[in-house]
C-alpha cells in the first residue's frame, strides 16, 4: 500500500506534532510512528519537514536521568533525519524540570503554544498525538 493518491502533486510535506503524553510506552509509541511517517513520506519521494513539539508532563521523560536509551535512540534518529524537536520552557517551569538536565537534541522554546501558531502560520500542519 501507499499514499501516492494523497501526496499526488507534492514535492514536500511540513508538518508539527504536538505531544503531550506523560507514559513512557505511549510516548516511545508516537514518537516510533512520527519517524516511520518521516521515512513513509520520504519513500514516496517526497520531501518531509517535520517538528515534534513537546509540552505537557511529557517533558519530565526528556532529561539526562530519566530517558530510557529507546527514547534516547529514538531522538538521535529523528535528529539524524532533520527532525526538530522543541520542548516547551512553559512545561518545564510547571513540571519542575531543570532545563540544564534536557537531553541535547532538544530545542527548549519559550512556549510551544508560541512554536505552534507560528508554524501553521508557516505553512505546517498541525497533528495532535495524545
Amino acid at each position: 500500500t501507499d499514499d501516492r493518491f494523497a501526496l499526488k502533486g507534492l514535492k514536500q510535506t511540513r508538518a508539527i506534532f504536538d505531544v503531550r503524553l506523560a507514559e513512557l510506552d505511549k510516548l516511545l509509541f508516537n514518537l516510533g510512528l512520527i519517524k516511520e511517517t518521516y521515512e513513509g513520506i520520504s519513500n514516496q519521494k517526497v520531501k518531509p519537514t517535520l517538528i515534534v513539539s513537546l509540552r505537557g508532563p511529557a517533558v519530565k521523560l526528556f532529561t539526562r536521568d530519566q530517558a530510557t536509551p529507546e527514547l534516547r535512540e529514538l531522538l538521535a534518529d529523528l535528529k539524524k533525519k532533520g527532525v526538530r524537536v522543541e520542548i516547551c520552557s512553559v512545561a518545564t517551569r510547571v513540571f519542575k524540570v531543570d532545563n540544564a538536565q534536557l537531553l541535547p537534541d532538544l530545542f527548549l522554546v519559550g512556549n510551544v503554544l508560541t512554536s505552534q501558531i507560528a508554524w501553521q502560520n508557516k505553512g505546517y500542519a498541525l497533528v495532535t498525538l495524545n
